[in-house]
């Protein structure tokens, strides 16, 4: 049991090989965010088209789902 804690203790990563690794997913984090928000802002653009409605006609509903929150 003690040759497998030591194995796994020499596999470990250099701290800065983890730190370059986590920056990279934060980026992905990042990437996918906006990609996110773009897509929503889309679908809400599809809706509103296919509803016929305009944004004075949302405005006050927007700003109430933000006192909600």
């Amino acid at each position: 049991m003690t040759k497998l804690l030591e194995q796994r203790r020499c596999e470990m990563k250099p701290y800065d090989e983890l730190k370059a690794v986590m920056e990279a997913i934060q980026k992905q984090m990042v990437e996918a965010k906006k990609n996110e928000c773009a897509n929503a802002l889309i679908e809400v653009k599809r809706l509103c088209k296919e509803f016929g409605f305009a944004a004075g006609m949302l405005k006050g509903s927007l700003v109430e789902g933000r006192k909600k929150l």
